[in-house]
């Protein structure tokens, strides 16, 4: 049995909702012929054998997952605080907790113009806005999508003008202001309305070398600018050859979807763009700040090539169902320990 985690014991016990465990034990339930009262148990079981709570056992698979050596190959969410407190530093990691650092510290990464509305005046501001008819906004300190907004600049905008969104934008905390992503065209084919990120994962090992455990893809919907799977996006694996084998799954829903349900564009067989070019981006990214070994790294298709969005210092670890799409029945702990033998 592994070894139990009190706080987080107690954090799950916090966070326990009924009404939840009872939504997952019954998508359990259709999966199997098991009785309720048998997966119930097994379910309660895992909790302090394999720190698995209701909702990983669901997404995991582990109804069909019966060995108890392969049900302890999953990385889980106390895994994922461990590796973190290992191997990111606590003095390193406000560049991936906050935008404006962020920017700052990848600028050669990006591939478009940012201002940072705490270091520049309303000037700076229309002179900006006045080369980019389209921007993004973003409070410093937002995660999943949230506090960023799109705005369209008018082309008969004023300084004036530009000197009220200057305020507005101070006082509404969208310090950092971008220029909007061009994205290739075959990844507006799939989804016209957001930028359509790849999530690809790094972790250095000890001498410092980048190594990739997993990567996948996210689509806007429903006319949404955002692809965040928390904002109602759709998600999928991409394979290592950067093609898309597997349906797309929306978080909102719980539905998978062959065909991106706007657009009618096949997800199975679709090809990424310069996926390779994306994956060693990620590598080069990953050497800039080596206090910061795992790192999920947002990446945009541009017609010239990969460039970052963001990146995370913490990395769900829920996305290790991508692995596991690859790897029918096992976990990522494996690869993580690896690549990291001292986890």
């Amino acid at each position: 049995m592994a070894k139990l985690d009190v706080s987080l014991f107690f954090r799950r016990l916090k966070g326990f909702s009924l009404k939840r465990m009872t939504t997952y034990l019954n998508d359990v339930k259709k999966e199997t012929k098991l009785p309720k009262f048998l997966i119930l148990l097994d379910m309660l079981y895992c909790i302090p054998a394999y720190h698995v709570g209701f909702f990983d056992y669901h997404i995991f698979g582990f109804i069909h997952i019966p060995k108890p050596s392969d049900r302890r190959t999953f990385f889980t969410m106390n895994d994922n605080w461990r590796l973190c407190r290992m191997v990111n530093s606590p003095d390193t990691i406000h560049y991936f907790q906050n935008k404006l650092d962020f920017t700052e510290a990848f600028r050669d990464y990006l591939g478009r113009e940012v201002l940072n509305l705490e270091k520049n005046d309303a000037k700076a501001l229309y002179d900006f806005l006045r080369k980019h008819p389209v921007v993004f906004i973003k409070n410093p300190d937002s995660f999943g999508g949230l506090q960023v907004r799109r705005y369209e600049v008018p082309a008969d905008l004023t300084e004036e003008a530009a000197a009220a969104l200057y305020s507005e934008w101070k006082k509404n905390t969208f310090l950092l202001v971008e220029e909007a992503i061009t994205q290739h065209p075959e990844m507006s084919r799939l989804y016209p309305d957001s930028v359509n990120t790849i999530r690809i994962v790094t972790l250095l090992d000890p001498e410092g070398n980048p190594h990739v455990l997993y990567h996948f893809i996210r689509t806007g919907r429903g006319g949404a600018h955002i692809d965040n799977t928390t904002s109602g996006g759709l998600s999928t694996l991409v394979c290592g050859d950067g093609i898309i084998r597997k349906p797309a799954l929306s978080d909102k829903t719980g539905l998978y979807h062959d065909d991106h349900p706007d657009t009618g564009v096949s997800f199975i067989g679709f090809k990424v763009p310069y996926f390779a070019e994306a994956v060693e981006l990620c590598k080069k990214a990953a050497r800039v700040l080596p206090g910061m070994g795992y790192i999920g790294w947002d990446v945009a298709i541009t017609p010239n090539g990969p460039v970052l969005v963001e990146g995370n210092d913490l990395p769900a670890y829920d996305g290790q169902i991508y692995h596991q799409q690859e790897h029918p029945g096992r976990g990522l702990k494996p690869l993580v320990q690896s690549i990291r033998p001292d986890f």
